[in-house]
């Protein structure tokens, strides 16, 4: 049963999208802690920190189909956090007990910020996706109507003329912007996460920086300068990125309603059967 109105069955469309739902999905993330183990296991089997059996045994169950979701939920409410769970699960589905070289050296806050910046990577694509399209349709009414009049105006009254094109490209340049601030912060953002309990790696007596370049290296993902696991500023800055973009979004749904008022109608949204339709007027 939803209880939010992201999960809504009749409101989920309204706010978010099939592909994005899929990213912060239960599945997505469990999904992402596996493939975080599954790089681990990787890394330390090639420098020969953990047996290449146990290594090879335990990649090939970092599947979500091999994970008992309910048990997790199961597993995430007793002890608050479903890292636990998720390798308790992989260590008893493995032979011989190899799976106790699971999760060799790491920690929970490791395994989840580096999946959360992994679901964040898919995110941001998304976003980029569709920023470059909102960029292409904006450029394509500036070009289309340069020369387009259309009366200017100051404190939402008439004062001179100008173009819709100019309006357009105005429009334009602020989701030009938004793309040159995705491409600057992603480097900043998309960085693992291997660092153990404290920060300091001390849980590996050797091999810890050449696990933590080879695990990052194994996801595509930058290397950190120090651990970050109380440093928030990035996913801060994931956030406040999103509120521009937010903002420039509703100024541009904002003109578009003033522009299409009864009284102005200089611009009109396609016409799609019973959008906007009111349940008392015709």
């Amino acid at each position: 049963m939803a209880a939010s109105i992201i999960d809504s069955h009749i409101f989920q469309g309204i706010f978010t999208t099939d592909a994005m739902r899929q990213v912060w999905s239960d599945q997505n993330r469990t999904q992402k802690y596996l493939d975080i183990e599954r790089a681990l296991a990787v890394v330390q089997g090639r420098l020969g920190l953990i047996p290449q059996a146990a290594a090879d045994e335990i990649v090939s169950h970092c599947r979500l189909d091999q994970i008992d979701l309910d048990l997790l939920r199961q597993q995430t409410e007793r002890i608050g956090y479903p890292i636990l769970g998720v390798v308790s699960q992989l260590n008893k589905l493995c032979r011989d007990g190899l799976g106790e070289y699971c999760h060799w050296g790491a920690t929970t806050q490791d395994i989840t910020d580096t999946a959360t910046v992994l679901q964040i990577r898919e995110a941001l694509q998304i976003v980029d996706d569709e920023l470059a399209a909102i960029s292409a349709a904006m450029a394509k009414l500036a070009r289309e109507h340069r020369d387009t009049p259309v009366i200017g105006r100051s404190n939402l009254q008439q004062a001179i003329p100008v173009t819709f094109g100019y309006k357009m490209a105005g429009l334009l340049s602020a989701i030009e912007r938004h793309r040159q601030r995705l491409a600057q912060l992603r480097p900043r953002v998309l960085v693992g996460e291997f660092a153990g309990a404290a920060g300091t790696l001390a849980s590996l007596e050797t091999g810890a920086m050449d696990t933590q370049a080879g695990l990052c290296a194994e996801l595509g993902l930058g290397q950190p300068l120090i651990a970050w696991h109380t440093i928030r500023d990035n996913i801060a800055e994931v956030g406040a990125f999103l509120g521009l973009v937010g903002g420039t979004l509703g100024k541009l749904s904002m003109d578009v309603k003033l522009m299409m008022q009864t009284e102005v109608g200089e611009v009109f949204e396609p016409y799609h059967h019973g959008r906007g339709s009111s349940s008392t007027m015709p």
